[in-house]
């Protein structure tokens, strides 16, 4: 079943949580930029409450109710926390109206926005995880059109055609000029992402947007294609059998050009199955910087039927 409207609800989650991690951080700095904290607060009240909790409120909540969830079960809870978020936003708002702010007020502020940060935080892992899995056993074939096609009316009639486009473009405007991009990794250390990638059934290789091989996981371990230190900084053609070099110049000419973002392949080989596929690394703006191999062996999943539920002793 096509679910687009949970989609939808998460692609609105997806930009309130920006907006959140960029004000947490804007806010934490010493010296404010205020204006780009009443855009961020605005997109929190526009597309968030005017937006997003309206198409939860007026169309999918009620549909659930109908449907048969209690009442007094999650979307009661989600309602008084939408009640208590629209009351933190509104005396934002009139905060944010003050043309002088005093420090004691502005660390209150900062305080209380923290309060409300985890709280919707919190709220939008309810939604995620909980509600929306919930819902699905509620939510009826011929439901799934009408709500999807609910909220994209509301969204229109709220903030206009193109909404969360003109949305989520201000937001990643936002996170790179005021220079907060989210990097997820960076309170992770080095170490800890290496053997995060050692632990996959996968074997990686990063070759940069010069052709020379930078990474490789599994260095002490035993791997399926064998690699060395040797290999690093080495042109990925001189990493491959000549009969092979055509087909990685092709591969890696294409993703440089734009024309491919990954190839696939799956062959036989020392009695495994091996699933190969070649992904383009790219920034935001979509400049190459690199592509990653994956190598797994996947015969140990060819044969799975039914579902695992339980763990083995």
């Amino acid at each position: 079943m096509n679910e687009l409207y949970i989609t939808l609800l998460m692609n609105d989650h997806s930009i309130i949580e920006k907006a959140l991690v960029i004000l947490e951080k804007q806010l934490a700095r010493k010296k404010k930029n205020w204006t780009t904290i009443q855009v961020l607060f605005e997109i929190l009240w526009d597309y968030g409450e005017k937006n997003h909790n309206m198409k939860e409120e007026k169309v999918y909540f009620p549909l659930l109710l109908e449907r048969g969830l209690p009442q007094s079960g999650p979307v009661a809870v989600m309602l008084q926390e939408h009640e208590v978020e629209r009351n933190y936003l509104s005396k934002f708002k009139e905060f944010l109206s003050k043309s002088e702010k005093t420090e004691e007020e502005i660390q209150s502020f900062v305080s209380e926005f923290n309060d409300y940060a985890s709280l919707t935080k919190d709220h939008i892992w309810k939604e995620n995880d909980i509600l929306y899995p919930m819902g699905r056993k509620f939510v009826q074939p011929d439901d799934v059109p009408y709500l999807a096609n609910e909220f994209k009316r509301i969204e229109r009639e709220s903030l206009g055609e193109g909404a969360y486009t003109r949305y989520k473009t201000l937001v990643d405007a936002l996170e790179k000029e005021s220079g907060e991009r989210i990097d997820l990794l960076a309170s992770i250390p080095t170490e800890v992402i290496g053997n995060m990638l050692d632990a996959l059934p996968i074997e990686i290789t990063f070759v940069d947007a010069e052709d020379r091989v930078r990474y490789f996981n599994k260095l002490d371990k035993e791997k399926i294609f064998a690699r060395t230190l040797s290999v690093i900084g080495r042109l990925v053609q001189q990493c491959h059998p000549p009969k092979s070099i055509h087909l990685v110049n092709k591969i890696i000419e294409e993703m440089k050009a734009g024309k491919r973002d990954e190839a696939t392949f799956w062959i036989h080989f020392n009695g495994m199955y091996l699933y190969i596929a070649y992904y383009a690394v790219r920034n935001e703006n979509g400049e190459y910087q690199g592509v990653v191999e994956m190598v797994q062996d996947v015969n140990p999943y060819r044969a799975l039927e039914g579902e695992k539920r339980l763990l083995d002793n």
